[in-house]
């Protein structure tokens, strides 16, 4: 396993998208909850600064669940499932392996 440097995003998106090896759909699916993740990381950071606010990790995961179905839901005009069964299995729903 490689290391990436701490400070390059770039470094780190490509590590976590691309160090599967998996099919171009699942380096998608992946590259969707990192981005979904630096973003609400970065909200989470504007949160606390400025309106003392905090969330703990359990509630940012549920966050990132409920974005990326949303986001599915909002882009994919036959994505018929529900949380239940995206939480349970979101590979199966996007019909990845």
């Amino acid at each position: 396993m490689s290391s990436v440097d701490l400070l390059n995003m770039a470094d780190h998106f490509i590590q976590f998208t691309h160090s599967t090896g998996h099919s171009k759909a699942r380096q998608s699916f992946l590259q969707l909850i990192w981005l979904l993740c630096a973003w609400l990381v970065w909200n989470e950071r504007n949160n606390r600064l400025h309106n003392n606010i905090q969330t703990n990790m359990e509630q940012l995961v549920e966050k990132v669940k409920y974005h990326s179905l949303w986001w599915l839901k909002a882009h994919k005009i036959d994505f018929m499932y529900g949380t239940q069964r995206w939480w349970s299995d979101p590979l199966l729903c996007l019909g990845i392996d």
